[in-house]
């Protein structure tokens, strides 16, 4: 019996783009206000070689989702990633963000009205942090991805109303 592949662990399939470049790493997002100008202090320090993430912004009416998208050159493992992990989205809840997650290019992002809506964002998300302090990181460098599930997503969802579902 020919056994199909095992899934590549997060190490070798989490990426971004660097100019024009696929490289492993992650986006780090915060959904705010739309009164929220911008988010600053990523913490370089809490990462293997210190990356410099890539700042951008999505928004619409009623709602703003801040994004670093974090080049990673050496992944910490353990309990070192779910340090580096923790202290990344709370920074992002640090700047006024209401819920801060994990993603990475070719993972399902959906804007407002549908972010966290199971039906758009099904493995979308794979760690994430609320300003209430709730936090979970499925994720392990060297595991497979394990992306939350849809009930997690409808709790984020239901923790966002009135940005998430903002039209």
């Amino acid at each position: 019996m020919v056994h199909p592949p095992a899934p590549p662990p997060v190490r070798d399939s989490l990426t971004i783009f660097v100019d024009g470049e696929e490289v492993p790493g992650l986006i780090v997002y915060g959904l705010a206000a739309p009164s929220l100008d911008a988010v600053s202090g990523f913490p370089s320090e809490a990462w293997i070689a210190s990356p410099s993430p890539e700042h951008f912004v999505l928004h619409g009416e009623g709602w703003k989702v801040f994004l670093w998208e974090v080049p990673i050159i050496i992944w910490p493992t353990g309990a070192a990633f779910q340090t580096a992990v923790r202290q990344t989205l709370q920074a992002m809840i640090d700047n006024g963000c209401r819920v801060a997650w994990i993603g990475a290019e070719g993972v399902p992002f959906c804007n407002p009205p549908a972010l966290f809506d199971p039906e758009c964002m099904s493995d979308g998300v794979l760690a994430w942090m609320t300003d209430t302090g709730h936090f979970d990181c499925p994720l392990d460098p060297d595991k497979p991805i394990s992306p939350v599930a849809a009930e997690i997503l409808c709790q984020l969802r239901t923790h966002a109303e009135g940005l998430a579902d903002a039209i």
